[in-house]
């Protein structure tokens, strides 16, 4: 199983005082020398971890003190992006970035490792290889995992975060190996370790201070380590022996020369029985050093990685033997030839009596000719640092260390030099602004032919191929649209690469906290905090909206908010009686029943409806019997039923009556009387405070008239054989409800006010002709009747503000009043619950009358 993916911890600084235990009076530091560094490129930055890396402390007056080596306690991982510029003589650490591993000195996750390799695609690298300093106060890691750092994601989507991650090595994989060679092919995802030095049981290897006879590397590593990246998550190692011709040994350099279907491996130098691994710094075995190694830089080893195939051949011209050098790769124009550019490094003898070298070497490929590019002087000569290349024609050469004089270390002029590959001259500057593509040199021209862009005449080794199959693989031409590029890149800002005061900082009197903790706790406490304010500020201005939430713009839902409030207004009181009239007929109040749940207000007022100066809506009627039309404007009530109606609407608590008309007990302006309607047209769909809506025809159904009996205050029906009221004349004053005058739009908006008010429509059942029960809501084939009154007549509609009568067409007999229903609920229903009187029986005019209210 994976192990948990790790927060990154620490960012890009511009200073970095990685030197954790800092003197006093200290006010800056320098890297004095970093030997056996390791390095990987990911695309525009190049991260450098591990290595023994020495401090020069600087002091205020100018002065300096002796290197420190501090064995990297606080676990960190430099970072050099390609986008800074920088002079090679100042102070690289001040433009150097860190990246915490959350390992150190604190824990066993990620010591420090000196030698072993970052090996790495373009998304991530691994961790592998490498020494230990042997410590008492944490235990080893496991050696069958390594760390990985995933900085970019690749392979099927999922869910990523930038970290570190522990991953296992497989069978007989494990990391205890160290001073072997490493390559990466980001292009074919695949990255490999090869030779190297184990211990006598090829088990846990420690630096020579700590390590024992069971413990040091002394021995040869005859394996190349395969690493497959081809699937982010899947990756595996795989463990390959070496062939008897292929010899092990110590501190190589591997290279993936593009030739061939994916590309070939190219191992020089490195030596048997160096010096460096043991106590006095002299070789075990100088005669058989001197012997065996120098055949690693003459007869190259070269390993193809479609076919897992190793091969040899033989090399014209050439150094020395050779180790702890660094090698990149340079390719022509027209791929006619492919130039290994080794600079640096010494025999492996002796370190304290051979000079290091400062010469850059070029082995041409296929022609493997080696052409000294470049004679430096033994002051500038190092060994055991790494070389990148941030652009076809430069690289860099990082770290390392010069040759070993005395007992106290010496450090380098330099940390970064620049290299230009294609005029083989040194740099003191890098500048991202300033490249060319890759041109190769004159002195190599000299040898293979052709000119700068290419065209190498010199195809085959001198004499000839040790492999007619080797020859077939530079033959075929690798596939170069694999290789993403990243370059240019864009230049920073000039950096201040002084270094400024920096606190104290003694870890060995500290408590045991790491020093990044606190900063980061810091952040992390701060970002939820923030987190937890935005939160209650958006639920806050959510609940606000959702108290003051309005209807889609321009259909604010006024009018509901308003009835509604109207609604839980009103008094439990025993509602005004319920009352029509015909032409001569007297009518008298039904029994009501109390409202249920009812909240009074007497002071409160009927909330305005619209702002039209419509005339206030009535209290709506008991929703359980038939609803009774509505008050007809201007018509006096003649009969002392209706009289009685108006006088017990009038007394209502939240009403006074001024004339014939109704106000809220606010004042009111002066009621908007509506133009004369012409006798042809319907006044319900006119509305005095708009034109937009034009007064339609009027329609009838035929001569048919409200036809009642008279009553009485306990009786609703008429008395068994009673005749139908006579028509109406013809000549009928047409008298315009003010409820009525609502536009369709807001009929319409009226009808969707939730149940919790009142329903907008109630349908009920009376009595047919032939005694069956029949619909006297609003129905399809009903057509719509308008009520007519003489002039010394008029319908109250005192309950039912905006009612409107609907007539069935066709005469006959029934067995009841039109304007009644039986007992019985209603399909829909408020929740004002209410019982429903049955209807009386008598004679009718056959005329079915149903309600539809306005609102």
């Amino acid at each position: 199983m994976h192990g948990p993916v790790l927060t990154l911890i620490a960012a890009s600084a511009v200073l970095v005082s990685g030197e954790s235990d800092w003197l006093p009076g200290q006010v800056n530091t320098r890297i004095c020398q970093w030997q056996q560094l390791r390095a990987a490129v990911l695309r525009d930055t190049v991260y450098l971890d591990g290595g023994n890396l020495w401090w020069q402390p600087g002091f205020a007056d100018g002065s300096v003190r002796e290197p420190r080596n501090d064995n990297n306690r606080l676990g960190l991982i430099y970072t050099l992006n390609f986008s800074t510029p920088f002079d090679t003589s100042q102070n690289i650490s001040a433009i150097l970035g860190t990246l915490s591993t959350g390992g150190g000195d604190t824990n066993n996750r990620a010591p420090n490792y000196e030698d072993g390799a970052l090996l790495f695609n373009d998304h991530q690298f691994f961790l592998y290889g490498g020494l230990l300093q042997r410590t008492a106060s944490a235990a080893d890691p496991p050696g069958d995992s390594v760390l990985c750092y995933e900085k970019y994601q690749y392979g099927p989507p999922r869910t990523f975060v930038e970290g570190f991650i522990n991953k296992p090595l497989g069978e007989d994989v494990t990391r205890y190996v160290a001073y072997g060679g490493a390559a990466s092919a980001p292009s074919e995802n695949m990255a490999w370790y090869f030779a190297g030095l184990r211990s006598a049981t090829a088990g846990p290897i420690y630096t020579r201070a700590g390590a024992t006879n069971r413990t040091a590397a002394a021995h040869v590593s005859n394996y190349l380590i395969e690493l497959d990246m081809t699937e982010q998550r899947r990756e595996t190692f795989t463990n390959h022996s070496l062939p008897a011709d292929i010899l092990g040994r110590a501190n190589p350099e591997l290279v993936w020369v593009p030739v061939g279907k994916r590309g070939i491996l190219v191992a020089l130098g490195g030596v048997v029985y160096p010096d460096f691994v043991t106590i006095t710094g002299d070789s075990s075995n100088p005669e058989a050093n001197k012997a065996e190694s120098p055949e690693f830089i003459q007869t190259i080893d070269i390993y193809d990685v479609d076919s897992r195939t190793w091969y040899r051949q033989n090399t014209t011209g050439g150094p020395g033997q050779l180790t702890r050098g660094c090698a990149v790769v340079a390719r022509a124009e027209d791929s006619s030839s492919f130039n290994i550019y080794y600079y640096g490094g010494y025999d492996g003898l002796n370190q304290k009596t051979q000079p290091f070298s400062d010469d850059v070497w070029v082995l041409s490929l296929p022609s493997f000719t080696w052409v000294k590019l470049t004679t430096g002087s033994s002051a500038e000569g190092r060994a055991g640092h790494k070389c990148v290349m941030p652009y076809p024609d430069q690289m860099l050469v990082i770290g390392g260390y010069p040759q070993l004089v005395g007992a106290v270390p010496s450090c380098l002029r330099e940390t970064i030099r620049v290299f230009n590959l294609s005029t083989g001259q040194w740099l003191d500057r890098y500048d991202p602004a300033v490249w060319a593509p890759y041109v190769v040199p004159s002195a190599v021209i000299d040898k293979i032919g052709g000119s700068g862009t290419g065209g190498a005449t010199a195809m085959t080794p001198s004499p000839s191929w040790d492999s007619s199959e080797l020859a077939g693989i530079f033959a075929a031409q690798y596939p170069m649209t694999k290789i993403t590029t990243y370059y240019p890149y864009v230049s920073a800002s000039p950096t201040n690469n002084t270094n400024p005061t920096v606190p104290t900082t003694d870890v060995s009197e500290s408590s045991g906290v790491p020093a990044y903790l606190p900063p980061v706790l810091g952040t992390v406490l701060g970002l939820v905090f923030l987190t937890m304010v935005g939160v209650l500020i958006m639920l806050y201005r959510r609940r606000k909206i959702l108290r003051g939430t309005t209807s889609e713009a321009g259909t604010e839902d006024t009018t509901g908010r308003r009835i509604a409030a109207w609604l839980r207004g009103q008094t439990s009181e025993t509602k005004a009686p319920t009352v029509t009239t015909g032409y001569d007929t007297q009518y008298s109040p039904l029994t009501q029943t109390p409202d249920l749940e009812s909240n009074v207000d007497p002071a409160r007022s009927i909330a305005e409806m619209m702002n039209t100066e419509i005339q206030p809506p009535a209290e709506l009627a008991d929703t359980s019997r038939p609803p009774p039309p509505a008050e007809l404007h201007s018509a006096p009530a003649t009969s002392p039923a209706m009289s009685q109606a108006t006088s017990a609407t009038n007394n209502h608590p939240l009403f006074y009556h001024a004339g014939n008309d109704y106000f809220s007990t606010s004042p009111t302006p002066p009621h908007l009387q509506p133009p004369p309607i012409p006798q042809d047209e319907s006044p319900v769909y006119y509305r005095p405070d708009s034109d937009a809506l034009p007064r339609a025809p009027l329609h009838t159904a035929g001569a048919s008239s409200i036809a009642t009996s008279p009553a009485t205050p306990t009786t609703a029906g008429v008395s068994p054989g009673g005749s139908a009221a006579a028509a109406a004349p013809a000549a009928t004053q047409r008298v315009l409800s003010g409820v009525s005058n609502l536009s369709e739009r807001d009929r319409t908006h009226l009808r969707q006010i939730s149940d919790t008010t009142v329903s907008s429509v109630t349908t009920g059942l009376g009595v047919g002709p032939n005694g069956q029960r029949v619909s006297t809501g609003p129905m399809a084939g009903l057509e719509e009747s308008e009520p007519t009154v003489s002039g010394e007549q008029t319908v109250l509609l005192a309950q039912q503000a905006g009612a409107r009568t609907w007539v069935a067409p066709g005469q006959g007999q029934g067995q009841g009043q039109g304007l009644t229903t039986p007992a019985g609920p209603a399909t829909r229903r408020s929740v004002f619950s209410e019982d429903i009187d049955g209807g009386g029986s008598g004679s009718g005019s056959g005329s079915h009358v149903g309600d539809e209210r306005g609102g």
